[in-house]
């Protein structure tokens, strides 16, 4: 799953991977995750309308996507105007608390700043296992002292699907993350929500919600 395949997949609209609207978890749990805004990062952002709600709850967002099909698509679906800048290697899209890097995330450096806040919805899942530590180690490098990552994971059977999205069990959440603190605060089974992956053979899949800090 390189940037090719996610650049290919948004120039060719295959993007069932793409919610509308704003995630419910994302509501209910932060709260538990930060009490306050702040510097807030959304890796793989693509045009997420999470986006603008985190903006419209006080927080400075910063999103990160390969795909500048996706950060004008975000632009015009929500009706916020966005300028445009050359900052090497990105294309950055800027508006009132909301910048969109377009580039690869792994060249996004703490120099660029830390975050208080990582909001990590369809990141992590997007992943294949062997680019998953290299992500954490990122994330682990772009977050303050003291920062939190709110991060939305999914469970199902691999026997009966590959991904992407991929299955990110719990076990391996608590190994990526070892150094820090991480809570589960929710799951639930959430396939009658995703209906399209009872045709691709799953029987279950869970959502699952973390607290990392």
């Amino acid at each position: 799953m390189n940037n090719e395949f996610w650049l290919k997949r948004w120039q060719e609209n295959r993007i069932g991977f793409h919610k509308t609207g704003v995630n419910p978890l994302l509501d209910q749990f932060l709260p538990q995750v930060s009490t306050k805004p702040g510097r807030t990062l959304v890796p793989l952002c693509g045009k997420s309308q999470d986006m603008a709600w985190l903006v419209s709850h006080g927080h400075n967002v910063v999103g990160v996507d390969i795909s500048e099909i996706a950060a004008r698509a975000f632009a015009s679906e929500q009706g916020i105007p966005l300028k445009v800048s050359k900052e090497p290697p990105f294309t950055v899209f800027r508006g009132e608390r909301i910048g969109i890097f377009v580039g690869d995330f792994f060249n996004l450096k703490p120099d660029r700043g830390q975050f208080d806040l990582i909001y990590d919805r369809a990141a992590l899942i997007a992943l294949a296992p062997d680019v998953r530590p290299a992500y954490v180690r990122q994330l682990k490098a772009l977050l303050a002292p003291g920062g939190r990552i709110l991060l939305i994971s999914l469970e199902y059977d691999t026997r009966k699907m590959e991904g992407p999205p991929f299955s990110v069990p719990e076990s391996e959440v608590g190994k990526l993350y070892l150094d820090l603190t991480v809570d589960k605060l929710h799951e639930h089974d959430c396939l009658d929500e995703e209906s399209h992956f009872k045709e691709r053979g799953l029987d279950w899949m869970k959502e699952v919600v973390y607290r990392i800090k």
